[in-house]
């Protein structure tokens, strides 16, 4: 079975970019705009990974991972920003990935 894959992120060509190379990597990959969306979609179905946007309306990426978390216990939550993590963030919650992100060493975290 293949792992599946939520990615929320409010910049469409990010989204969607995003998408078609993890598909290609053979995941199993749903993209939502927005964290409102996305926790709908984790409200109906489960995934194995959640890589989002840290800047985005309504919540931030972070508030979305922990939201997520309490759905899904075992949700492996991935952030990817330009900016560094808060400085009372626990980086055992989640993975921040730095932007320009290079998708390969995303990858090599994901499969890590």
């Amino acid at each position: 079975m293949s792992i599946s894959i939520l990615v929320v992120d409010d910049d469409v060509n990010s989204r969607e970019v995003l998408a078609l190379l993890l598909s290609g990597e053979g995941y199993g990959v749903d993209v939502c705009e927005g964290p409102l969306e996305a926790l709908q979609e984790l409200s109906a179905r489960a995934y194995d990974i959640l890589l989002t946007d840290y800047v985005m309306p309504a919540m931030s990426g972070l508030e979305l991972t922990r939201r997520a978390s309490a759905l899904h216990g075992a949700l492996r939550c991935f952030i990817i920003t330009g900016q560094p993590p808060p400085a009372t963030l626990d980086l055992g919650q989640v993975t921040w990935v730095a932007k320009p992100l290079d998708f390969d060493e995303l990858l090599v975290a994901m499969n890590s």
